[in-house]
C-alpha cells in the first residue's frame, strides 16, 4: 500500500507456528510427575519467548516506509538440495535481498572478536556462551543464495541480527553484519543506499510470490516420537479449553460439562483430532480416535472422523484417517 507516496508491501504476516501450537498441547497433556514434564515446559517457555520476539519485531517493522519499492516476508521455511531453512524476516530491495535473524534475550550481549563469540552476562556477573548467530544467518545465505539462483535470480544476499529487549551490547570489533535492537531495525532499511537497482516493483511483487509458493511451514509432528515420549503417557480425553490450566477432562457426548471449572458446551472433539496428529502419529483410526478422547461409542467417533481435516484411505476394519492437506 501507499503513504505519502512511499511504498510498504507486506506479503507475509507471522503466525504462531505449529511447533508453538504443539508444545502447547504437549504441555497440557503431560503429566506434572512425568521425567520430561520440566524439559518441555522449558522447550514451551522458550518456543513463547521467541514467538514475543518475533512479534515485537514485526511490530517495529510496521514503521518502515521507504522511497524505493520493497517488499517484506515474516517467517519463512523454504527448501534447497533437501535442505530446509527458516528465515525469521525477509526484506526485498531493488538491488539485494536482507534476511533478519531475531534473538530474545534479556541480558546483557557481549560480542567477542577472533574467534567470534556471543555470550550473555547474567545479573550475577556470569557469562554464557551461546549459539553464533552470524554463522546462522551466514549459513541461511549460503542456502537463499542457491535458492535465488536455481530460479535464475542473482541479487546479494546480506544479513542483520536483532535483539527483542533493549539488550545492552558490546562489541570489541565490528562484526561481520549488523547487529541492532530491535527498534532499530526500522530505520536501517529506511536508510538503505539502492546503488544497482535491478529489480522493479512488480519484480519484487513477483519474487515475492515466488517466496509465498515455495514456502513450506515446518511440519516437526508428532511430538511424542520426537521428545521420546511414549503415546501411552500422552494424557488422552477431550479437554477444557475455557480452564485457566486447560487439564480438565470433559465428558462424552454432544454437549458437556467440566467438572472443574462449570463450563458447558460442545465437546471440541475437532481439536482433539488436531491434537492426536500433533502429538501421537500420522494416521488415526476409529479405535486409536476413541482411546485418544476417551468416546465410547464407535459410530459417534465415525460421525466426527469424517470432518473436513481428515482424508479417509480403505474401507470398513481397514480405514484409516490422514489429515487433508
Amino acid at each position: 500500500m501507499k503513504m505519502k507516496g512511499r511504498l510498504l508491501m507486506l506479503f507475509k504476516q507471522r503466525t504462531k507456528s505449529m511447533q508453538l501450537q504443539g508444545l502447547e498441547s504437549l504441555a497440557r497433556r503431560l503429566s506434572p510427575t512425568h521425567e520430561k514434564y520440566r524439559f518441555i515446559q522449558d522447550e514451551l517457555y522458550k518456543a513463547r519467548a521467541g514467538f514475543g520476539g518475533e512479534q515485537e519485531y514485526d511490530r517495529c517493522m510496521k514503521e518502515v516506509h521507504t522511497d524505493f519499492p520493497h517488499a517484506i516476508l515474516h517467517d519463512l521455511s523454504l527448501q534447497q538440495n533437501g535442505v530446509y531453512f527458516q528465515i525469521d524476516s525477509l526484506f526485498i530491495a531493488p538491488d539485494r535481498v536482507v534476511i533478519t535473524e531475531v534473538k530474545n534475550i534479556a541480558d546483557k550481549i557481549i560480542v567477542k572478536a577472533n574467534p567470534t563469540q556471543f555470550l550473555k552476562e547474567l545479573q550475577n556477573g556470569s557469562r554464557i556462551v551461546f549459539r553464533n548467530p552470524i554463522a546462522e544467518v551466514e549459513r541461511k545465505i549460503h542456502f537463499l543464495t542457491s535458492w535465488l539462483h536455481a530460479r535464475d535470480v542473482h541479487l546479494p544476499v546480506t544479513g542483520l541480527i536483532t535483539f527483542a529487549h533493549n539488550n545492552e551490547i558490546l562489541i570489541e570489533e565490528p562484526p561481520a553484519m549488523p547487529i541492532l535492537p530491535n527498534y532499530e531495525a526500522p530505520a536501517f532499511f529506511r536508510e538503505l543506499s539502492i546503488e544497482s537497482p535491478t529489480l522493479s516493483k512488480q519484480d519484487i511483487q513477483h519474487l515475492a510470490h515466488i517466496f509465498l509458493t515455495d514456502h513450506q511451514d515446518y511440519d516437526p509432528f508428532p511430538l511424542a516420537a520426537r521428545y521420546g515420549i511414549y503415546p501411552n503417557e500422552v494424557m488422552n480425553g477431550v479437554l477444557c479449553h475455557n480452564c485457566p490450566n486447560e487439564q480438565a477432562i470433559v465428558r462424552e457426548g454432544d454437549t458437556w460439562s467440566c467438572p472443574l471449572c462449570g463450563h458447558k458446551g460442545r465437546a471440541p472433539y475437532e481439536h482433539a483430532i488436531k491434537e492426536y496428529f500433533m502429538l501421537v502419529g500420522k494416521s488415526l483410526t476409529n479405535r486409536e480416535y476413541c482411546s485418544f478422547t476417551g468416546l465410547t461409542c464407535r459410530h459417534t467417533a465415525k460421525r466426527l472422523l469424517s470432518s473436513s481435516l481428515l482424508r479417509k484411505v480403505g474401507t470398513r476394519k481397514a480405514t484409516t484417517y490422514t489429515l487433508a492437506k
